[in-house]
């Protein structure tokens, strides 16, 4: 007993080096929540959210620790980290569909649950489980500790939760992504700008190992329902359900643009004789693509692409009523 009472002597200190806490309880009687927060996510400031952590997480339930990411990709590392260590049940993405992209990256196949807390531009993971989008009311889904298993797709060696695409989805990413200002004007307004000039390509794809040769102004690759902003590309979309929606949208007269647009915002793109929408669990497309979007991030690909369903490999805390 002496010599376990030096060793724990010794052993509490270090861990505290290691783990610094925000909570005033040792870690074995409360669950470890991790918080990975994106500064410079979407339109907001975040220098009121460990204020918020401090006065609505349940620290009677939990004790949390906080990192800042300082530049992309940070939080793949991070989120890798803590999914390792035992102590932290919960790793919680502070951000916008990126930064929720490059946590689950992080946690696919790992015992930890994803917790989303929406401060991005367009949210659509966040809007596709009804995350509420003020911080407030979306760490009290941490606090009600809801979960549920969830899909992820594999796409070559990247992951990811939500939405890719290639096409005219993919064009307006790249654009969007050099834009000082965020939000959703700066996202329609990319989307007049390049929706009148944009030519639709020719794609090569095997759909479960069907082949098929379209010529397409968009093809969406979807595990949830929305690119965010409420831009619904794939209303019939379940997260949970095994399978990959494709969704392609055909060349279309540019009289039926509004009409295009109106669908997204109302739910009812795959009602447009437009669209063609298949259910499948994986996808290859054949080089040369110009360009992928995935969860909005735009990405170069130089070999052909093999995109897969992982089925129930990641859990996610959600509202208890979704």
């Amino acid at each position: 007993m002496k010599m376990l009472s030096i060793r724990l002597y010794f052993f509490f200190p270090v861990f505290f080096v290691l783990f610094p806490l925000e909570g005033n309880a040792l870690p074995s009687s409360k669950k470890g929540v991790y918080f990975i927060i994106n500064p410079h996510a979407g339109k907001k400031s975040q220098k009121n959210i460990l204020k918020l952590i401090e006065k609505h997480l349940d620290q009677k339930k939990f004790f949390f620790k906080t990192a800042i990411t300082k530049r992309s990709k940070e939080a793949i590392a991070l989120a890798k980290a803590a999914a390792k260590n035992p102590l932290f049940e919960i790793i919680v993405a502070v951000g916008g569909d990126g930064t929720v992209n490059e946590v689950t990256k992080g946690l696919i196949g790992s015992k930890s649950s994803l917790a989303i807390i929406p401060t991005g531009s367009g949210n659509g993971l966040a809007r596709h489980f009804h995350i509420p989008l003020d911080p407030k009311k979306a760490l009290e889904i941490i606090n009600q500790e809801h979960q549920t298993w969830i899909d992820t797709i594999k796409i070559n060696r990247e992951s990811y939760l939500g939405v890719a695409g290639i096409g005219f989805d993919a064009k307006v990413s790249s654009q969007f992504a050099h834009l000082k200002k965020r939000g959703l004007a700066g996202y329609i307004k990319v989307i007049l700008n390049e929706i009148t000039t944009y030519k639709p390509q020719k794609y090569h794809l095997l759909i479960d190992g069907k082949p098929k040769d379209v010529k397409a102004f968009l093809i969406c690759f979807a595990n949830s329902a929305q690119y965010g902003h409420n831009l619904l590309i794939a209303p019939q979309a379940k997260i949970d359900d095994g399978y990959l929606d494709l969704i392609i949208l055909k060349v279309f007269p540019k009289h039926a643009s509004p009409q295009i647009l109106h669908a997204l915002f109302t739910g009812q793109i795959d009602h447009s004789k437009y669209v063609s929408w298949i259910r499948c669990q994986e996808v290859i497309l054949k080089k040369p693509i110009p360009c992928i979007h995935i969860d909005g991030e735009p990405m170069q690909f130089s070999d052909d692409v093999y995109i897969h369903i992982l089925p129930a490999s990641l859990k996610i805390l959600i509202p208890v009523d979704f």
